[in-house]
């Protein structure tokens, strides 16, 4: 049976509802960290160059989200970027999974993106596996360096 997934742009009452899935990735961001971030891409115009996009199951409640922006990239002139990528639910999260990347797919073509690049948790090694097996590929590494000016820690 198929299931019955629905991607959208999220709205700024979608905010609290979310925090639970960004939670699963990082357990010590606060729902006022996770309000910062998040107000800035909600209730976004459809051609924004950046957002936050979820996926409801057939209940209308939250199973998977991503962020997204558009940025100018050297090698394929606009690439689509995903940061934050959650998907849970109890009945399956593979299906989440696919309709985000469809959600991406289409998302980074209506922006004339030629290529899509999603960011993953070291601790997301199963979504990770998937997607590769789903024809991803590994690209490079990302570093990342803490700054002592930075005002959130996670």
């Amino acid at each position: 049976m198929r299931r019955s997934l629905d991607a959208t742009n999220l709205g700024a009452t979608d905010i609290e509802p979310a925090f639970a899935l960004v939670q699963a990735l990082h357990p010590s961001l606060s729902l006022d960290n996770w309000r910062s971030f998040a107000i800035p891409l909600v209730d976004q115009q459809p051609l924004a160059q950046n957002g936050l996009v979820g996926v409801r199951n057939e209940a209308s409640y939250l199973c998977g989200l991503f962020v997204y922006r558009v940025e100018s990239d050297l090698a394929h002139e606009r690439a689509f970027i995903v940061d934050v990528i959650a998907a849970l639910d109890v009945v399956d999260a593979k299906s989440v999974v696919r309709a985000m990347m469809e959600a991406v797919q289409s998302t980074a073509q209506r922006f004339g993106c030629g290529v899509a690049r999603i960011r993953i948790n070291r601790n997301q090694t199963g979504l990770g596996l998937y997607l590769r097996q789903n024809g991803l590929k590994v690209e490079g590494e990302l570093l990342s360096m803490p700054l002592a000016s930075s005002s959130h820690r996670d």
